[in-house]
């Protein structure tokens, strides 16, 4: 089998994409007989490309191949700024992929700002009901459903992760049908790209179980505490405790790993595991400020008193 997966990066970005993408070989190379990853290239140095290439070559089943969309993103022109760089649109356009790449039934998006600590080999091959993508619920799964009008039976999701049914997509034409959302209606727009895959492919998602997205956020001490904040989340408080002690993907969401900013000890154990052994290991630390850097200590700290992120995680539970 061969394991297809699709990232998005800009030279802003490449030493995320490379722990990322380092964390996928790790965990998938010893499982299929090829992976294969995709790059939707915003902008990344012939260096650094060089770099991920090198990193690449020491697996041998995988393949990184690069495809420079910087010039397709013009597409998407929202008339409304937001905080995000353009490059999140990178996504919208896995129809790109050239003609030889066709037979590709199924696809794995991922976010640069995650790792993966285990293979998900079985996303390859699970039932999708006939539905286009599989994701995992968002924290902001009501407000969203609320704010853009989606139906109450769908899901919000996080595409941080998306496993995606290429034929289906390209069937449902949804590349253009989510690039025109997005330029048509950007004031309804809080998060662009992820907004507009939910409201246009709502009907169209299957829910796969938290630990194949876990949000930095979810892994925290208290889940009932953090249940009670949200008390109409999708997953019950079963699954996430499993999650917590099984994650599968874990996703910084927009938090920068490098720094641990926010970041819990499960999620910094996974980042420190994988940050040894990348081509990205000697990356330096930054943090934005002191406070920033007095959170790293303290959880240098509970790392130390804990031990490996999974006995963390189990400690917490069974408090």
């Amino acid at each position: 089998m061969t394991a297809d997966f699709l990232l998005v990066s800009d030279n802003n970005y490449v030493k995320n994409l490379g722990i990322c993408t380092y964390s996928v070989m790790h965990n998938m190379c010893s499982q299929v007989d090829k992976v294969r990853i995709f790059v939707m290239d915003c902008g990344i140095s012939e260096q650094n490309r060089q770099k991920l290439l090198a990193q690449t070559a020491r697996f041998e089943n995988a393949e990184m191949i690069f495809y420079d969309i910087d010039e397709k993103l013009n597409a998407v022109v929202p008339k409304v700024k937001t905080r995000w760089h353009r490059a999140i649109y990178g996504r919208l356009f896995l129809n790109e992929l050239p003609e030889h790449y066709d037979g590709i039934g199924r696809l794995i998006y991922l976010d640069c700002d995650l790792l993966m600590d285990r293979p998900v080999t079985e996303l390859f091959t699970m039932d999708l009901n006939g539905k286009c993508l599989a994701a995992v619920t968002d924290a902001d799964n009501s407000p969203r459903k609320k704010a853009l009008g989606i139906p109450d039976e769908c899901e919000y999701i996080n595409s941080g992760v998306l496993v995606i049914d290429v034929v289906r997509w390209r069937e449902l034409d949804a590349s253009r049908r989510i690039i025109e959302y997005i330029n048509s209606f950007p004031e309804a727009l809080l998060y662009p790209d992820q907004d507009a895959i939910n409201y246009v492919l709502g009907s169209e998602i299957y829910i796969l179980p938290p630990e194949y997205n876990m949000m930095w956020m979810v892994c925290r001490r208290d889940i009932p505490k953090m249940l009670k904040r949200i008390p109409d989340f999708y997953y019950t408080s079963e699954q996430l405790e499993y999650a917590l002690t099984n994650p599968r993907i874990v996703h910084f969401a927009g938090h920068d790993m490098w720094s641990f900013d926010g970041i819990t000890p499960i999620a910094a154990g996974v980042f420190k595991k994988y940050r040894k052994l990348c081509d990205w290991r000697d990356c330096p630390r930054r943090f934005k400020s002191a406070s920033v850097f007095l959170k790293w200590c303290l959880l240098s700290v509970k790392r130390t008193i804990y031990g490996d992120y999974l006995i963390k995680a189990n400690a917490e539970i069974n408090k």
